[in-house]
């Protein structure tokens, strides 16, 4: 598997991306994880015809393939070839904070080229560490030894990891548009749907009093993508209840990128369950 993700770093970006938009086309084609894009697309979007939800969907695997592609290039990439290809104006909003080793909680998302982005700001030395599940399986072990390259640096589970590391003056990143197990979450609107969030934004802002950017990579053309910064969104307590501010902090993150996808759908993981933990036992299942 090293040898073959050595082979595509190897290729002509073009060629990449061509043999990675097949593989997408192919993927669709036999169906793999369509239904759950599909049904994710119809409760996103329900007034939505047929026809056009089933053109979001064909749209968002060549996004991924061409994504992939453009990742896996990365490790043969020279700096100043990786950072040609990300407009940064809004890196501005955060410079003084990564210069000055102050520490920020970065909410992200699988939006974009969502490992891209981790591989810029690592090489731009960007002090980057992530909250992520274990990969296993030797593909995914060249994937995670692909983002390791680049310096980032992962974080698998406790609180007090998190904690230090955005007290360490790191720019701790966050996923948000995961499912959670319903001890674990929140469930806050997303697409209008009451939805299983993390609320590890709101909690280690708590805990460490650090400023919030959402963060995210745009892709704006083959090869081209937009760095996307909103903030700085300061968690505050405005109620008596620290679960409804809590509550009302996640809301407001599942706002900003929601925002970001309509105006890009075909641009976010749609293949994901999303919405597969319901606020209450017994409610209907949405997939």
């Amino acid at each position: 598997m090293n040898l073959l993700f050595w082979l595509f770093a190897k290729l002509p970006p073009d060629v990449l991306r061509a043999l990675l938009r097949f593989a997408a086309r192919v993927v669709h084609a036999l169906g793999i994880r369509r239904k759950i894009a599909r049904r994710n697309v119809a409760l996103a979007f329900p007034e939505m015809d047929e026809r056009s939800r089933d053109a979001l969907v064909r749209a968002n695997y060549l996004h991924l393939g061409e994504c992939a592609a453009d990742f896996l290039r990365s490790p043969k990439m020279s700096d100043e070839a990786l950072f040609s290809m990300v407009e940064a104006d809004d890196y501005e909003k955060v410079r003084g904070l990564i210069e000055a080793k102050e520490g920020l909680i970065v909410p992200t998302a699988h939006f974009g080229n969502f490992e891209l982005f981790g591989v810029w700001a690592g090489r731009r030395g960007v002090p980057i560490a992530i909250l992520t599940r274990v990969l296993k399986g030797s593909a995914n072990a060249a994937w995670v030894k692909t983002r390791e390259l680049a310096g980032v640096r992962e974080i698998h589970k406790g609180w007090n990891n998190l904690f230090d590391a955005v007290r360490r003056g790191d720019a701790l990143a966050l996923l948000i548009d995961q499912n959670m197990l319903r001890r674990r979450a929140v469930f806050v609107p997303f697409f209008g749907i009451e939805a299983a969030t993390t609320p590890s934004p709101a909690k280690v802002a708590i805990e460490t009093g650090a400023p919030v950017f959402l963060a995210l990579l745009k892709r704006v053309s083959r090869g081209k993508y937009r760095l996307i910064i909103e903030g700085p969104l300061h968690f505050e307590r405005k109620s008596d209840d620290l679960q409804d501010d809590i509550r009302a902090f996640t809301a407001r993150l599942n706002e900003c990128l929601e925002r970001q996808i309509r105006e890009s759908p075909e641009q976010w993981f749609w293949v994901h369950r999303r919405f597969k933990t319901r606020p209450n036992e017994g409610d209907p299942d949405l997939y």
